[in-house]
């Protein structure tokens, strides 16, 4: 999931296990706050969005959404977020194709729905269209490896 958020914050410390009945599940997810680029000023929302500086395209900017997971201990950058998902789907391909199934299903249309029932006094036009294009983007590029998995 958030390789196709762009969640920029999963550490080792946004993680989490339940136990239930002597058995380990993953946490549901959370702590998504530096996602969908809700750090980014709606005017370089904007910029980004209508540019045709492709270093500066929103296109760039999921391709540089960085995890805070290393692929080594001695690594000075952290992989990107897609990077950390391809490696997971390398070690994982079942969980992979399974996660990857699910996410074809959703639809822009789908995640419309969910920006539209956020308040206008908390999010604007401008970021409901850039996190609309970051899931629409991340989607897309996710999609991709499906073919790859084994």
């Amino acid at each position: 999931m958030d390789a196709w958020i762009g969640n920029t914050d999963r550490h080792h410390e946004n993680w989490a296990f339940i136990s239930v009945d002597d058995k380990i599940y993953l946490a549901p997810t959370y702590d998504h706050a530096s996602s969908l680029g809700r750090n980014e000023s709606d005017e370089k929302r904007q910029k980004r969005l209508t540019t045709s500086d492709y270093g500066f395209s929103i296109q760039a900017y999921v391709e540089k959404c960085t995890s805070a997971l290393y692929a080594k201990n001695s690594d000075k950058k952290p992989l990107t977020t897609f990077d950390a998902f391809f490696r997971a789907s390398q070690e994982y391909p079942n969980a992979a194709k399974a996660w990857l199934n699910n996410l074809a299903k959703v639809s822009s249309n789908d995640t419309l729905e969910l920006f539209e029932r956020i308040p206008s006094n908390l999010i604007t036009e401008t970021a409901i269209n850039f996190a609309q294009k970051i899931l629409e983007l991340n989607q897309f590029r996710l999609l991709k490896l499906r073919d790859t998995l084994p």
